[in-house]
């Protein structure tokens, strides 16, 4: 899932060379914007929109131009949300698709700041699902817990 910066819009790029200039984590960032690290991450991947507010505060906290920030964000149009799945059509599994499509960048990112450079061990994925009451619908509750393996040198 690697995003190169010629992808992304100008806004992004800035923001993700801040945020490394700065040695700033994505949960540093969110808890300033009072976002989730991994909505956070997103946004500086290009999949999420931020509001005047959240450019604000990231222009502050990244010490950029607000106005330059806010500009290249509008200039950069919608956030791309493409997700490209070939063969899922069962409307149980193409969510999930979708969803690590959209966010697999950011979830990628914030793993690595928690764990360092490594590997979720698929294998060992234990998963649960919950029901969780939302009035008169329900939701889907997904846990998954897994080994995570550091990339070794030697």
């Amino acid at each position: 899932m690697n995003i190169s910066n010629e992808s992304l819009p100008p806004a992004c790029v800035k923001l993700l060379h801040e945020k490394a200039r700065r040695k700033l984590t994505f949960s540093q960032i969110a808890s300033q914007l009072s976002h989730d690290e991994v909505w956070t991450a997103a946004l500086f991947y290009g999949r999420a929109a931020p509001t005047l507010k959240d450019i604000r505060l990231l222009a502050d906290l990244l010490n950029l131009s607000a106005e330059t920030l806010e500009e290249d964000f509008r200039m950069a149009g919608p956030p791309l949300r493409a997700v490209s799945v070939s063969g899922a059509t069962d409307p149980v599994v193409y969510p999930f698709h979708e969803a690590i499509g959209l966010y697999g960048p950011a979830l990628r990112s914030v793993i690595v700041e928690k764990f360092g450079d490594g590997a979720v061990c698929a294998p060992s994925i234990k998963v649960r699902v919950e029901k969780v009451p939302r009035g008169k619908t329900n939701d889907v509750r997904l846990t998954l817990d897994a080994a995570y393996s550091s990339y070794q040198s030697w």
